[in-house]
């Protein structure tokens, strides 16, 4: 090949993987640059652009708010990222063009964090909720991105899957992370298996719910998570007794969630808490009891009909709770993962357990010592090891290796 065409097609190989480069980059975070407004007015508007999850967000007390932003100059605005408080409802997007607005992102509300693409590039926006007189419209926090490729921290959720690989019943925010350890990233994030996490509560008021909510969120697309968790609905109360937890929720209602969960996602294995819940709360002992009585229940038509006729039965294979003492396993989380950079499972526990930002001076006084500890993602060696599960159900035999959730599950 003549030297001259030779050159030419390395330089134009170099410029091909320079365009591939340039195309590649993260969409920098333009929202310091933007004016962002609100009408009606509404005071502390800096609070949505904080990034403190606990702040108390600018249109608690205005209803049908529009959030006006206008991009810096000669930088057009290509993404919306949202994340919402408490009353979530149907939402758009509004891009001013020739004088007149235009809807260009249309919301159902589904999801408390949400990513827009704009792909036109826009230089002025509202943000504004579907118009119902008596909703109250709440932001937490807003990010406007720039050109370029969505960055791996902005959330871009996906429904919860028709079919699940493995459902994780955790009581709080939180408890997914502090006593199963490495199991959500290593299933979902290093395997890539649909998993579905759902909670039984998610807090006891408006202002918690939404905090929690949104540290949870980040906590599990920290793991590799990208379907949205399922929430229970039923309000925390603290108890030491399983009785006093379903007195206060009622047994019925409880199995009746339960069996409707495990029928409208379709796990394999389900993973849950300690019958006696680790350190005796309440809502834990009502998660591993519930699955208990609710495993062949959910494979019944006769049971709870209702859901049954809309989802139809299912059999899941295999239950794992937490320290349970009959068919143990101890889980290695300390593997490293090559999803999340060489990491392990805890390690990854760890960083999610770092947004949960509300819960960090939680704790409970130490039986043996009398000395109050703070909750941790709890190492190998702790009695409440995230490490430790037993099979308290199986309808495909017994473990022999004990090294995975699956063994013995067809087609895993």
């Amino acid at each position: 090949m003549p030297m001259n065409k030779r050159f030419f097609l390395c330089l134009l190989l170099l410029c091909l993987l320079g365009c591939a480069c340039a195309l590649a980059e993260d969409a920098p975070d333009i929202t310091a640059q933007c004016r962002i407004a609100v009408s009606p007015k509404a005071y502390n508007v800096e609070r949505i652009t904080d990034r403190k999850w606990d702040t108390p967000n600018l249109t608690e007390k205005v209803r049908n708010p529009v959030v006006e932003v206008t991009a810096p100059k000669d930088t057009p605005m290509y993404g919306v990222y949202v994340c919402f408080g408490s009353k979530l409802c149907p939402w758009e997007i509004q891009a001013r063009r020739g004088g007149k607005w235009e809807t260009v992102y249309e919301s159902a509300g589904a999801f408390a964090h949400e990513y827009a693409a704009l792909p036109a590039g826009e230089t002025a926006i509202r943000i504004k909720p579907v118009e119902q007189k008596s909703l109250i419209f709440n932001i937490t926090e807003l990010f406007i991105l720039g050109e370029g490729s969505v960055p791996a921290w902005v959330q871009q959720w996906q429904p919860a899957p028709e079919k699940a690989d493995l459902l994780v019943l955790s009581a709080h925010p939180d408890d997914e992370i502090l006593f199963f350890g490495g199991a959500i990233p290593y299933y979902a994030g290093e395997r890539g298996m649909r998993v579905v996490v759902a909670y039984l509560t998610c807090g006891t008021n408006s202002k918690g719910t939404e905090m929690r909510r949104s540290e949870l969120l980040n906590g599990l697309w920290e793991m590799g998570v990208r379907t949205y968790p399922v929430f229970g609905g039923f309000w925390d109360k603290y108890s030491k007794q399983l009785s006093t937890a379903y007195a206060e929720w009622g047994k019925t209602n409880v199995y009746k969630w339960v069996v409707s969960l495990l029928r409208q996602y379709r796990p394999e294995v389900v993973v849950s808490h300690d019958v006696n819940g680790e350190y005796g709360h309440g809502a834990h002992r009502v998660c591993a009891d519930a699955l208990l009585n609710c495993m062949d229940s959910a494979a019944s038509a006769n049971v709870y009909p209702e859901s049954a006729a809309q989802f139809g039965p299912w059999q899941a294979k295999k239950l794992y709770l937490h320290l349970y003492k009959e068919n143990a396993l101890e889980m290695d989380w300390d593997q490293p993962l090559e999803a999340f950079g060489s990491r392990t499972g805890y390690e990854m526990a760890i960083a999610a357990y770092d947004w949960h930002v509300s819960q960090h001076e939680a704790g409970q006084k130490n039986p043996d010592t009398g000395k109050f500890e703070v909750f941790t993602v709890e190492p190998r060696t702790s009695k409440y090891s995230c490490y430790r599960f037993g099979l308290a159900y199986t309808a495909v035999g017994a473990d022999t290796e004990k090294n995975d959730f699956f063994e013995n599950v067809p087609g895993y």
